[in-house]
Order: structure tokens, then C-alpha cells, then sequence
């Protein structure tokens, strides 16, 4: 799971720039990317929040198997 998370923010790092450079100007390629970036980490942020949590429930972590 950890591995996933690291690569969809390679992936994110890497496409927003690629996406937003397409436009007319430098001006709006950066407000694009900006506004990309912004939006991104608030749904990465939820998804960490409420997603990644019922992923691992009932799995084991170090803390548990420590106490087993």
C-alpha cells in the first residue's frame, strides 16, 4: 500500500506540469498547474484521511503483532 501511495505522487508530480503546460501562455500554465496541485492534495488529504484507513483495518501492524 505504501508503495502505491508513493507512486501516485510521482505520477501527480510528474502530469500536472505535463497537462497544464499545454496552454497559450506561461501565465495560465502555471495557474492551471497551480489550481491542478491544490485540488490534488486536498483529495490526496481525504483520501488519506477516510479512504487509506478502511483499507488497512483488520490488517496487522507493527503495533499489534508486537503484542500478539
Amino acid at each position: 500500500m505504501q508503495k502505491a501511495l508513493l507512486i501516485s505522487i510521482l505520477v501527480a508530480t510528474v502530469l500536472i506540469p505535463l497537462v497544464s503546460a499545454r496552454g497559450g501562455s506561461v501565465k495560465s500554465a502555471v495557474r492551471r498547474s497551480m489550481i491542478a496541485t491544490s485540488v490534488f492534495c486536498v483529495l490526496y488529504w481525504l483520501g488519506l484521511l477516510f479512504v487509506y484507513p478502511a483499507l488497512t483495518t483488520g490488517k496487522p501492524n507493527m503495533q499489534n503483532q508486537g503484542q500478539m
